[in-house]
């Protein structure tokens, strides 16, 4: 009897110490999963703050977040801050905030903007509503960007420490802005210069004016001035600006011969030469298809001169959806554009038909005889628009 007691007592005894080893597991795994929960909430907000920078002087940054390639330029005034195309991502303007206080506690007074493109003007809104006046070329106008200021040629900041000049281009889009740091030696080119892509002047002004918009840069500053492209390296310098220069003719001159040869963008792509090129461009010889037709669209769609009746066809043009375009002569180009929507150059395929420049898969407007109606072909469907004379 006793030793059945005692038997019994042991079992009780192991069930006990069964239960307690158990639900010492079950809580330990609670609060293991609870800490690595924490750890991976932790490592997220990490990533997501997490940026390179570059000081290139005491008061100007460039920054970059390693999840988005956007080079932002931050210049530390002696009473504000100067921010060039802060966007590091949609989700990222708090982080990038928090980023910049880490430099300068000082108030964000100037947003400026290279151009309008949703990688370097999505966070304009953003820093707007903390107090910050966007500064941008008037093109900007006929974007969905936001804007505040704008100017047309040239416009100048001075500051306490710091003299910023603002030159408008057309190269890579309508509202391009060189942004020349005249005390720092610095200048911001935006995408009219990128360190790891193809030249990219489809949405402005073609090969020429890409071309032009470097020599402008080269004229500024001197040997020792500092290159911030709009994309890749966090800077760059005038000697690797040269060699870009140079390749971007050759690619230019290479596309114009073989596309006039009658090969086809397919065939370009595998030209040996265009793979040399592409290599110093990007760091790999791929090129795609849509890289060379929209350059051809740009450039070789049309040698024909606009017409001489191509002033007439100024003015203002209503659809059925009560959107209008507005079709403008200026400095001898025929011009497309809509408020908030867009703005095209117009070239010459017949005296009443034009080509909308850059554009793949091929767009175009053409015109009635009498000049009182336009036919948008937006690359799927034609729109009719009428002449408004008001």
């Amino acid at each position: 009897m006793n030793i059945q007691l005692i038997h019994l007592f042991d079992i009780k005894q192991l069930m006990l110490i069964f239960l307690c080893v158990f639900f010492t597991s079950c809580s330990d795994q609670k609060t293991k999963k609870k800490g690595e929960i924490a750890v991976r909430h932790e490592t997220k907000l990490e990533q997501e703050s997490n940026f390179t920078q570059q000081k290139i002087t005491d008061n100007l940054y460039v920054v970059k977040s390693n999840n988005y390639n956007t080079n932002v330029g931050v210049f530390i005034g002696n009473k504000e801050i100067i921010l060039i195309d802060p966007m590091t991502g949609s989700n990222n303007h708090h982080a990038l905030l928090e980023k910049i206080k880490e430099l300068s506690n000082q108030p964000i007074k100037y947003v400026i903007n290279t151009h309008h493109h949703e990688d370097h003007t999505g966070a304009n809104s953003f820093f707007a509503e903390l107090g910050a006046t966007i500064i941008s070329q008037e093109n900007i106008k006929y974007t969905s960007a936001k804007y505040g200021v704008t100017f047309k040629d040239k416009y100048t900041l001075d500051l306490e420490n710091e003299r910023i000049e603002l030159y408008h281009i057309t190269s890579h889009t309508f509202d391009d802005v060189l942004i020349y740091f005249t005390k720092n030696n610095t200048i911001f080119m935006g995408d009219t210069y990128m360190t790891n892509f193809f030249p990219h002047f489809y949405y402005g002004g073609g090969s020429n004016h890409h071309i032009d918009s470097i020599d402008k840069v080269l004229s500024l500053g001197d040997k020792n001035t500092v290159i911030v492209a709009g994309h890749g390296k966090l800077s760059s310098n005038k000697a690797e600006l040269n060699t870009y220069r140079k390749n971007s003719i050759q690619w230019i001159e290479r596309i114009k011969e073989l596309s006039l040869a009658g090969k086809t963008p397919d065939e370009i792509t595998q030209d040996e030469k265009i793979k040399q090129l592409a290599l110093a461009f990007c760091g790999n010889n791929t090129v795609h298809t849509q890289t060379i037709e929209k350059t051809i669209s740009v450039d070789y769609n049309s040698s024909t001169p606009l017409p001489e009746n191509a002033k007439n066809y100024e003015g203002m043009y209503q659809y059925k959806n009560g959107e209008v375009d507005e079709l403008i002569f200026r400095d001898k180009k025929l011009m497309l554009r809509r408020k908030g929507a867009y703005i095209f150059e117009l070239s010459t395929l017949s005296d009443t038909k034009f080509h909308i420049k850059g554009q793949v898969p091929y767009r175009y407007v053409s015109f009635s005889n009498d000049g009182k109606e336009l036919t948008y072909f937006n690359g799927k469907e034609s729109q009719i628009a009428k002449k408004n004379n008001k």
